[in-house]
């Protein structure tokens, strides 16, 4: 029923849509005169939420007369709502999107693109590095999204236990292969009921790093861009991790709380596991609390052949086609990833700044805590690598995401074999990825 609401209000903002502006070549280009309102639209919690306030007041202090009306939810509401505003054509002027997301609305012709604003310097990206920007493009190479938060993910690790079993953390440069060692050295070290991994063959992202770390194609052409037996193989690994009881059940997996303060490496249930790198801090802070003096640690995710298996998630901004506010809403986005007042107060809360003059004014502030500098460090090192790029095609949340979850818990609890769930998982996948 709420899925049937949501579509009805999609069409009945649709039918009740705004009329497009009519830009001209300069707001095409950013240019023109900062002033009037403009609405901005972000997600987060409380915390975040005070300091994106906090940088949009000195947005409006350093230009007298001009009002950013704000509009924020939690991640899954946001994005709900905007897909309602996007039907409606009535996008907030400052839109923060997710590259995962990014497409679902450049499929829909609903962004301007930035390239005439960076061309004409009303957006400064010069302190971008081109893989971070990369992943603010579109299909067709154009640059949609200015992305300004940085994600990646990582294996996080509890090295106290670790340190407790006798073994030791992954060499640099580790593989799946030597994940799996690791695994195993921890077996029979490990206090009663706690397990060496979680039972992640699920999880897309791991599934995405053993891609990246092989040199395959997530998509390819809006399908998926790798074969069966690649998926199969994955599976069985994981399959075999379980069976080789390195790994906890599909049932303590399907009960784990999903934020990563919650989860089992946080108390001190499970060793290591595939998570947000900017959730070290929170997940150590946890930690203590669960089991004081254990320290948690964070890890690249195992590599390949082809190098490094992570991969950068960015959060940014970008202006929609309807907005009738071109010029101020590129002062703003402009103003968000350069200004060292904007860097300071926001402070990396939603992944690494992608700005690196910023990034390393954050490292050198002395009272930065140690478990935010490993992020942001870990975070550099990875941009170091020049990670690929994924595009995510339309739909990428709802369908990929969902199917592959699903097919693997058919492995996970019998209802399925490897094959037979891969078979399941790419019909479904291409076919509501093709429509």
């Amino acid at each position: 029923m709420a899925a049937l609401a949501a579509v009805a209000l999609a069409l009945l903002a649709a039918g009740c849509g705004q009329r497009m502006p009519h830009h001209t070549e300069a707001e095409l280009q950013g240019r023109g005169d900062i002033q009037g309102s403009i609405r901005f639209s972000w997600w987060g919690s409380a915390s975040r939420n005070d300091k994106t306030n906090e940088v949009a007041d000195i947005f409006e202090q350093d230009h007298p007369g001009v009002r950013v009306k704000r509009e924020a939810a939690d991640f899954s509401t946001y994005f709900n709502r905007l897909n309602v505003q996007a039907a409606g054509r009535n996008m907030p002027c400052v839109t923060q999107l997710q590259a995962r997301q990014l497409n679902d609305f450049t499929d829909r012709n609903a962004l301007l693109p930035l390239d005439p604003m960076i061309e004409s310097g009303a957006i400064d990206v010069s302190d971008i590095p081109e893989d971070v920007l990369d992943t603010g493009r579109g299909p067709d190479g154009k640059l949609y999204m200015l992305p300004t938060g940085i994600a990646y993910d990582a294996l996080t690790v509890n090295a106290s236990l670790v340190e407790e079993a006798g073994a030791q953390l992954p060499p640099e440069n580790y593989d799946w292969e030597d994940y799996g060692h690791f695994l195993e050295s921890l077996r029979d070290g490990l206090p009663e009921g706690v397990s060496p991994a979680n039972y992640q063959g699920g999880l897309p992202n791991f599934f995405i790093a053993y891609l990246s770390g092989l040199g395959e194609d997530l998509f390819r052409d809006g399908r998926l861009g790798f074969s069966r037996e690649l998926l199969t193989d994955y599976w069985e690994m994981w399959v075999h991790l379980r069976d080789e009881g390195v790994t906890n059940s599909p049932d303590e997996v399907s009960e784990e709380p999903p934020s990563p303060e919650a989860g089992y490496v946080a108390q001190g249930d499970v060793v290591s596991d595939s998570g947000p790198g900017n959730a070290l801090t929170p997940v150590q802070s946890a930690l203590e609390g669960a089991h004081p003096g254990q320290r948690v640690t964070t890890l690249p995710l195992p590599s390949g052949p082809a190098g490094t298996g992570n991969i950068l998630v960015s959060s940014g901004m970008a202006i929609p086609r309807n907005c009738g506010n071109v010029p101020t809403a590129a002062a703003f986005i402009d103003f968000w990833a350069n200004d060292e007042r904007s860097g300071d107060t926001y402070a990396s809360d939603n992944g690494a700044v992608s700005n690196t003059r910023l990034l390393e004014r954050q490292l050198n502030d002395p009272d930065l805590p140690e478990t935010k500098k490993h992020e942001l460090t870990l975070y550099e090192e990875l941009v170091a690598r020049h990670p690929e790029n994924v595009l995510y095609p339309p739909g990428y949340t709802a369908v990929f995401e969902s199917a592959f979850t699903r097919a693997f818990e058919d492995i996970s609890f019998g209802h399925a074999s490897v094959p037979e769930a891969v078979d399941s998982f790419f019909a479904e996948a291409n076919a509501g990825l093709a429509n």
